[in-house]
């Protein structure tokens, strides 16, 4: 009686949180996306909804923290809100879900345990929470307002603007089912599935139950071959197996309305996890399920009906499908909750949120970097600088450097750089995004790779995607790394072995690979080369010299294959040495090596140069020979 009266109660409160001054007008909807606002101040009941004046119950603040009435989230971004239990309260946004239980500060941020600084509560009949944390789980921007109010912002997406602008706990809107419509996939939305954190990847969807009762992964990938059961069978208890699990049941199920396979396995902790595979139209799918609460193979039974469920088929249109998937035209959201920033990411890229890099299998990138501005720069100076880094390292009929253009991103003036570069295998066109605010440069380079037509028109659709919560930055950095190519330029580093008795100096623009210098081989890359240095124990000068001119013997002859060009006897660091000197094709990309073996106190020491013919420039050459010279083994310093 009392959960159902709660639930009842709080419902109504819920819908009537509300009180308008006037109705909104419909406004038609548009395929594109338009930005959602609302502004409010703690303990005002005056509130401003996308342009529309509201009466709301008033938003408390508690040791700093501000609540607000959950019903503003539905009204004014068109959220989803429902009720699991009598206490667990999700909010939902496309593929993002926020769960917070009244009275607790345990909540769940797209299936990431968190701690809120304050519980959610009822005020005077109505709900409040942490406007912070819902803000997040939208991707919401909050800026401050002259007067003490506050400004949340959001760029709906189409899919979210099509959701009716009813107030209240809404069950989800009737959705009774869960999918990806970009990977053709859904299965049953029972109550208290609670959407986790999948890092980013389209790919993967990951479920947990609000009372944390079961876990769920859901994998979509590509599979040429067709399988069927049995084959799919095998997969799964070779895996298994290949993880050290022990394999409890085994069944495949040709018969069914899809067919798959299923076993249940220990895992090396004594874990329980049933493991389907499903194959449909060149996809294969995987489901991993598991319960802590499971002490025989039997128990998973239960969730028999949830994974029976699954269908490798997503409905179009159908409003009873919650679809988790972000594309939109082939675009999907990139988002750094450090940075406050969100950007639109081809679909089928690979997605680092974290470190914002995104790339594509056929050589396509978008990186973005924040930086600290130099003291006096301005987007013209960086400009110019930019220009003189590809001048440096791109030999003259390797690059184009096309006009800059003054663009506005995320409302404030930018400067976009259109540069075309060909390292011989075919013209790549690369766009560099250049935004100075506050102290802090903002800064993003897209990759169209050769033949990638299609990237290359994304590109205006990208530039106005990004959107940056500058405020977001300045709060949550202080002083970050300078980039300032004419003082880093000239500058180097020196790096030491103890364990390899040498030392060197390594110049400032380039990028460590594997940089612990208590290990055999050391790497750093740089615009169209590499650097490496290996010592070994073993062996000997001769032998290690025998060894590269037997893989450089191109017994085939393969005009694209390595080409040993010379090979001549030296000194070097002091020591008697030899240099090898490779040419090879890679990629298409005509490539030369420089090879130098030596030895002293039982090691053997091999430093490689690598450098593309588009970017052997004297700058990069001078630079190649400057660290070379600089090499210095232990003892003769």
């Amino acid at each position: 009686m009392l959960r159902c009266g709660l639930c009842t109660l709080l419902a109504v409160l819920l819908l009537l949180a509300w009180l308008p001054i006037r109705e909104v007008q419909a406004q038609a909807q548009t395929a594109e996306p338009k930005l959602l606002q609302l502004s409010l101040k703690a303990g005002s009941t005056a509130a401003t909804v996308n342009g529309e004046k509201a009466v709301i119950q008033k938003p408390i603040e508690d040791n700093g923290v501000v609540l607000v009435p959950l019903g503003v989230f539905k009204k004014a971004f068109g959220s989803t809100v429902s009720l699991e239990g009598d206490d667990v309260v999700k909010v939902m946004y496309g593929p993002h879900t926020g769960a917070m239980t009244i009275g607790s500060t345990t909540a769940w941020k797209d299936g990431v345990k968190v701690t809120l600084p304050v519980p959610p509560r009822m005020v005077d009949g109505t709900l409040l929470v942490p406007l912070r944390f819902v803000a997040g789980v939208l991707g919401a921007r909050i800026s401050p307002l002259s007067g003490g109010g506050l400004l949340v912002t959001l760029a709906s997406s189409a899919s979210e603007q099509d959701t009716p602008e009813t107030g209240g706990i809404d069950s989800d809107v009737g959705k009774t089912r869960i999918g990806n419509s970009y990977y053709h996939w859904s299965l049953n939305y029972p109550p208290g599935l609670v959407v986790g954190d999948s890092g980013g990847n389209e790919s993967v969807a990951t479920f947990t139950s609000a009372e944390n009762q079961y876990y769920l992964e859901v994998h979509a990938s590509p599979l040429e071959k067709a399988a069927d059961p049995e084959e799919l069978l095998d997969r799964l208890v070779r895996e298994a197996e290949e993880g050290g699990e022990t394999v409890l049941d085994r069944t495949a199920f040709p018969d069914a309305a899809v067919p798959y396979a299923r076993i249940v396995s220990k895992d090396t902790s004594g874990v329980l996890w049933e493991g389907r595979q499903y194959y449909s139209s060149g996809i294969l799918y995987e489901l991993y399920l598991t319960d802590d609460t499971a002490a025989n193979y039997k128990d998973l039974n239960k969730y028999a009906s949830l994974l029976n469920s699954f269908r490798p088929s997503f409905k179009a249109g159908d409003k009873s499908i919650r679809d988790l998937s972000t594309v939109i035209n082939g675009l999907r959201e990139g988002y750094n909750d450090d940075y406050g920033l969100s950007l639109q990411v081809p679909a089928d890229w690979s997605m680092d949120d974290q470190h914002l890099n995104y790339e594509s299998a056929e050589g396509s990138y978008l990186r973005v970097k924040v930086t600290s501005a130099p003291s006096g720069s301005t987007l013209e100076s960086w400009s110019k600088d930019l220009d003189s880094q590809i001048k440096d390292t791109y030999v003259t009929d390797a690059y184009a450097i096309q006009e800059t253009v003054k663009k506005e991103v995320s409302g404030e003036p930018a400067l976009v750089k259109e540069t075309r570069l060909n390292p011989g295998s075919g013209w790549s066109t690369k766009y560099q995004i250049l935004l100075q605010k506050s102290g802090y440069r903002y800064y993003a380079e897209y990759l169209a790779a050769a033949g990638q037509d299609e990237d290359k028109a994304r590109f205006q659709t990208i530039l106005s995607s990004i959107d940056i919560d500058f405020d977001r930055v300045k709060e949550n950095f202080g002083k970050l790394a300078t980039e300032d190519y004419p003082a880093l330029r000239s500058q180097a580093v020196t790096k030491s072995s103890k364990t390899y008795g040498y030392s060197i100096d390594i110049p400032r623009l380039w990028t460590p690979y594997q940089d612990v210098f208590e290990t055999q081989t050391v790497e750093y890359r740089f615009t169209g080369g590499r650097f490496l240095i290996n010592a070994s124990p073993e062996g000997s000068v001769d032998y290690a010299v025998g060894l590269l001119q037997s893989y450089y013997k191109n017994s085939k002859n393969d005009p694209k294959g390595p080409q040993l060009i010379k090979v001549e006897e030296t000194a070097f660091a002091g020591v008697p040495a030899t240099l090898l000197t490779v040419r090879q094709t890679k990629g298409g990309i005509p490539v030369q090596t420089q090879q130098i073996v030596f030895g002293k106190n039982d090691l053997v020491y091999t430093l490689t140069a690598t450098l593309n013919d588009a970017n052997a420039t004297s700058v990069q050459q001078a630079d190649l020979d400057k660290t070379l010279k600089s090499f210095r083994l232990a003892g003769d310093e």
